[in-house]
């Protein structure tokens, strides 16, 4: 390899742009006796790949873990706590609102002026947010008349 390609390669390599095939050729060309002294350190890191897969730990590892019961009772009773208060709370919820009366109105005209009363309200709260986007029309104009003077 030429000491011009190898350059090349050694700083697309320092950049993140190699390909998988320029490695491999850097990687062989490393492993021979012939590198530059300037790339002596980059020999170090390729040989060290190699020789980094052929490291074995022939020592037998025993792992000493024993299951903490007592934690896993506590989770068990924290679960059963919350379902139970779950089911206590949504009971009463429903015997409180089986109680109120919440406006239910059983006639149908009443229940039709009720019905347009409210959508009326509705649509007053909708033009009041309409009146306000005519400030901002009139803001939009008095903007776009000085931007258009520069």
């Amino acid at each position: 390899m030429e000491l011009n390609d190898l350059r090349t390669l050694v700083q697309k390599f320092e950049e993140g742009k190699t390909s998988l095939q320029e490695e491999r050729d850097m990687k062989k060309y490393f492993n021979s006796n012939e590198v530059p002294e300037e790339f002596i350190a980059y020999k170090s890191l390729f040989n060290f790949n190699v020789a980094s897969r052929n490291i074995e730990y022939s020592k037998e590892i025993q792992l000493n873990s024993k299951p903490k019961r007592k934690w896993a009772y506590a989770g068990v009773a924290a679960s059963i706590l919350i379902v139970m208060s779950f089911l206590f709370f949504n009971d009463l919820t429903n015997k409180k609102l089986d109680e109120q009366n919440l406006g239910t109105i059983e006639d149908p005209e009443q229940a039709y002026l009720k019905t347009k009363e409210t959508l009326q309200m509705v649509a007053d709260v909708f033009s009041e947010g309409r009146e306000d986007l005519e400030y901002l029309n009139e803001f939009n104009k008095t903007k776009n008349k000085f931007i258009k003077e520069q």
